[in-house]
C-alpha cells in the first residue's frame, strides 16, 4: 500500500499468537495478552480524523460524529466500522478509521473478520485496509494484512519500512507472487494473491474468515482462513486458554523471510506497531489507478466524480470484526507494551441495530 511519512493513529487489533514451524528448532512461549471484541473496542480503539495521509476523497469523522451518523457500532454482535452511504459531496466521503491504544512488537494476532468494505456491484473508488505501523514511519515499518483498491479481486500484503531491508518470499502459496522484495518506502515489498474468496466481494460471499498474522525476528507470515473451513472453526471455537499452534496451519498465504533467503534484519525495521481499521476513497493508490480500471472508468470521468455522486453504492463499505486475538511471548506479557499515549475511548454501550457507543 503506499502509504506516506505522516502517519497517525493506528488501529484495529488482531490475535498475536505462537508459532513452531516443524523446522524450527525452539519456539517461544506465548500467552494471550489481548482480545478485542464488541466489549471493549471503541475504548481500545481511537478515532483519526485528520486529513487522510494517503489524500483520499475522505473525510474521517470523530467518535462523536461516527456515533451520531450509525457510522460506527455494533451489529450482528461484531464492531460495525462504516461510511456515510446516503449523501452527495464535494468534498470527501464521510468515513471511518480507528487505531489501537495499545502498540505490539511481535506476536500472533487473529483476527474474525466477517465483512469487509467491498460490493459485488461495484467497489469502485474504495481502498479499504487492515494493516499495522510504527512510530516515525516508514523507519518502525508497517504491515498491510488486507488491503486491495477498486476492484481488485484478491488480498494485496505488503511491507514497507526504511531502506535497507530486501524480503524474500520463501515459504509462501505457490500461487502468491513476489512483487517486489525491496521494503523501501512507499512501494514496499509486496505479495499479490490468487484466491477470489480472500478480499472484496468474495470474502464477502463467505462470511469472511480469519486472518492470522506472525510476526517473530525471522519471518513475517499471513494465513487466510475463510469462514466454516477446519481451522477458522476451530479457532472461533478455542477457549481462552489454549494457544493455537501455527505448525498446524499449513502453507501461509504469504510469507515474508528476513534472514536467510532475504537480507533484512526485522528487529532493526519493524518496532511497535498499532493496529488500524479504515476506509478511504479514491488518493494515491485507487484515485490514482481509477484510469487502468475498464469498470471503474466507465462510470466516471475520475474516481472523486463517482464517490462523491454516488452513495448508494456504498452502503457495503463497510467492516464488521468479530473479533481480534493477541499472543506474545511471555517475557514480552511481563515486560508490558507501549499504549502510544492516545486518548481512550469510553466503554461502549448499547443502541440500534448498529448500536451505538458512548463516545
Amino acid at each position: 500500500m503506499v502509504r506516506p511519512k505522516s502517519r497517525l493513529l493506528s488501529g484495529g487489533a488482531v490475535l498475536a499468537f505462537l508459532a513452531q514451524a516443524a523446522s524450527a528448532a525452539s519456539s517461544p512461549n506465548y500467552t494471550l495478552t489481548q482480545v478485542y471484541n464488541a466489549t471493549n473496542f471503541f475504548s481500545e480503539f481511537t478515532f483519526f480524523d485528520q486529513p487522510d495521509p494517503t489524500h483520499g476523497f475522505v473525510e474521517y469523522v470523530d467518535a462523536p460524529t461516527a456515533n451520531r451518523l450509525s457510522l460506527a457500532g455494533y451489529s450482528q454482535n461484531g464492531v460495525y466500522l462504516g461510511v456515510d452511504y446516503t449523501n452527495t459531496t464535494t468534498t470527501g466521503r464521510k468515513s471511518t478509521r480507528v487505531t489501537s491504544n495499545q502498540a505490539f512488537t511481535k506476536g500472533l494476532f487473529i483476527a474474525d473478520i466477517a465483512h469487509m468494505p467491498a460490493s459485488a456491484s461495484s467497489s469502485c473508488g474504495l481502498w479499504p485496509a487492515y494493516w499495522m505501523f510504527g512510530p516515525d514511519w516508514p523507519n518502525s515499518g508497517e504491515i498491510d494484512i488486507l488491503e486491495g483498491v477498486n476492484t481488485q479481486k484478491s488480498n494485496s500484503i505488503t511491507l514497507h519500512t526504511a531502506k535497507g531491508c530486501e524480503m524474500a518470499n520463501t515459504g509462501s502459496l505457490g500461487s502468491t507472487k513476489l512483487a517486489n522484495g525491496n521494503c523501501e518506502g512507499n512501494t514496499g515489498c509486496g505479495q499479490t494473491t490468487a484466491a477470489t474468496n480472500n478480499y472484496g466481494a468474495g470474502f464477502n460471499d463467505i462470511g469472511g474468515g480469519i486472518y492470522a498474522l506472525e510476526w517473530t525476528d525471522d519471518h513475517i507470515a499471513v494465513w487466510f482462513f475463510p469462514r466454516n473451513s477446519n481451522t477458522s472453526n476451530s479457532l472461533v471455537s478455542a477457549s481462552s486458554s489454549s494457544v493455537p499452534n501455527t505448525s498446524n496451519f499449513g502453507t501461509p498465504l504469504a510469507k515474508f523471510v528476513g534472514n536467510g533467503a532475504g537480507n533484512c534484519s526485522i528487529p532493526s525495521h519493524f518496532k511497535d506497531h498499532n493496529i488500524v481499521f479504515d476506509t478511504t476513497f479514491c488518493g494515491d493508490w485507487a484515485g490514482q489507478v481509477w484510469g487502468q480500471d475498464d469498470t471503474c472508468k466507465g462510470l466516471a470521468d475520475s474516481c472523486e466524480d463517482w464517490v462523491g455522486q454516488n452513495p448508494e453504492g456504498f452502503q457495503e463499505a463497510y467492516w464488521l470484526v468479530n473479533d481480534i486475538k493477541i499472543y506474545q511471548e511471555v517475557d514480552q506479557a511481563a515486560a508490558g507494551q507501549t499504549n502510544g499515549g492516545l486518548e481512550i475511548q469510553r466503554k461502549p454501550d448499547e443502541g440500534r441495530r448498529r448500536r451505538r457507543f458512548e463516545a
